[in-house]
């Protein structure tokens, strides 16, 4: 093997070498983006959760809104009925 053919050889290990450790660093920083990921889907998780709770709570008082309107149009019903 030629001196060249050696320089050549170290060389492309060294190419090999600074590839892998960009690699590993790409490596590193998608984990680390992937943790940020997950922890931003547990948050909306809990807030869509909230979100849920808040809407059922107002469908309930809507449900209990609708039966006072519907008892104060039969009370106004029936003291129309009780003039006529």
């Amino acid at each position: 093997m030629s001196d060249d053919e050696k320089m050549e050889f170290w060389n492309g290990l060294a190419r090999l070498y600074d590839e892998t450790l960009a690699i590993k660093e790409d490596i590193l920083r998608l984990e680390k983006l992937a943790e940020k990921q997950q922890s931003a889907a547990q948050n909306l998780q809990i807030a869509c959760e909230a979100l849920r709770d808040t809407a059922v709570a107002h469908e309930k008082r809507l449900v209990h809104i609708e039966v006072v309107q519907q008892w104060l149009a039969e009370k106004e019903r029936n003291r129309e009925e009780g003039r006529h």
